[in-house]
């Protein structure tokens, strides 16, 4: 776990190194509702690189009840074009990686000669390819001095492997995306 926040970090400084004359780190705080009713968060970075194209990071978790509980890590291209009133509307592709446990209780196992025992908790690792369709974002920075964007996402997302096969699920994710300011220091 300490591994995926230091990757994080290094990205997040990485790009503002990059970008000398920027003083904004745009952080976003969602709602992930796995098939919309199961809850999650999702906590992301991103960094435009070209007329409205993005790069994402993020990393979030989920728990489908009496099932399981995901934890992700993904990163994503994105396109967003905003109008001059603030709306706006995106999509993006991604790639990811999905960790799931059981949830509920313990699970049993047979073995070949009838023996029944608790499975330890493992959990699965998984492939999880992305796509996101944002039709509801309002960038608040158009119209006000309030240096923020509200978004609502719609994303398909699959799980691989999962029983040999991709299982397909998708989510609804509601947030915000707050850009803070970075003081740089004039002096020397």
């Amino acid at each position: 776990m300490k591994i995926i926040f230091v990757l994080l970090l290094i990205v997040i400084g990485n790009s503002i190194y990059a970008q000398k004359n920027s003083r904004v780190i745009p952080l976003n705080l969602s709602y992930f509702g796995e098939t919309i009713t199961h809850p999650g968060i999702k906590i992301g970075y991103e960094n435009t690189f070209f007329r409205g194209f993005n790069f994402t990071v993020s990393i979030g978790t989920y728990v489908h009840q009496r099932n399981h509980v995901g934890l992700f890590l993904s990163s994503g291209l994105n396109w967003r074009h905003t109008f001059s009133s603030g709306y706006s509307m995106e999509f993006g592709i991604g790639l990811g990686y999905l960790h799931t446990w059981e949830h509920g209780g313990p699970t049993y196992v047979v073995d070949d000669n009838g023996n029944v025992s608790v499975r330890p908790r493992i959990g699965r690792p998984n492939f999880m390819p992305s796509i996101k369709l944002g039709l509801f974002g309002w960038d608040l920075r158009q119209r006000t001095n309030i240096p923020m964007r509200i978004n609502t996402d719609i994303i398909a997302f699959g799980q691989y492997p999962f029983n040999n096969f991709i299982l397909p699920r998708f989510a609804l994710r509601v947030g915000a995306t707050y850009f803070f300011e970075l003081r740089q220091n004039r002096d020397g």
